[in-house]
């Protein structure tokens, strides 16, 4: 039943991210956590609007990108996983690990950003801290879901709330 409840949950957010995002009246992230035993790897999605994670870097001095543009800067995916690397940080079972860049796609107006975590048998507590672009917005909300195996877990993140765990 938990289950159950917790796709209903990400369903409506995905419903609300899709109906908004030509609109983009509130401010939200998602990144998909997903523990890979077989890999012993967590493979990491992270979905923001592009324009919003552009305005994050301009905001921090890095030159404009022209993501998923023929003129692309060529040091964005440098200047995207700098950014990444700054504002989201994951512990596992107690320890600070670190992730690497594995690629993005830019679809429509979302741009996604891969990441992956290696050296992981076993996912007992996972503690995320998150600020991706509260820096910008105020109402922020950053919405981490995290799939071990048979069970999801979701945790909110936002600028007055940046880091949350969850034990398994």
């Amino acid at each position: 039943m938990k289950l159950i409840k917790k796709s209903i949950f990400l369903f409506s957010l995905l419903l609300i991210w899709s109906a908004t995002a030509s609109s983009h009246p509130f401010y939200v992230s998602i990144c998909q956590i997903d523990f890979n035993e077989k890999n012993q790897t967590l493979e990491i999605s992270v979905k923001t609007f592009g324009n919003d994670l552009v305005a994050a870097l301009k905001k921090n001095g890095v030159p404009e990108l022209f993501v998923g543009e023929e003129r692309e800067n060529k040091k964005s995916n440098e200047y995207i996983f700098e950014y990444l690397k700054a504002n989201l940080k994951i512990k596992v079972n107690g320890k600070l690990v670190s992730f690497l860049f594995i690629g993005k796609e830019l679809e429509d107006d979302v741009l996604w950003t891969y990441l992956e975590i290696e050296g992981i048998s076993e996912l007992k507590k996972i503690e995320v801290e998150c600020s991706l672009l509260t820096d910008l917005f105020d109402t922020q909300s950053n919405i981490i879901q995290i799939n071990n195996g048979n069970e999801i877990r979701n945790l909110l993140l936002n600028k007055r709330k940046k880091v949350d765990s969850i034990i398994f």
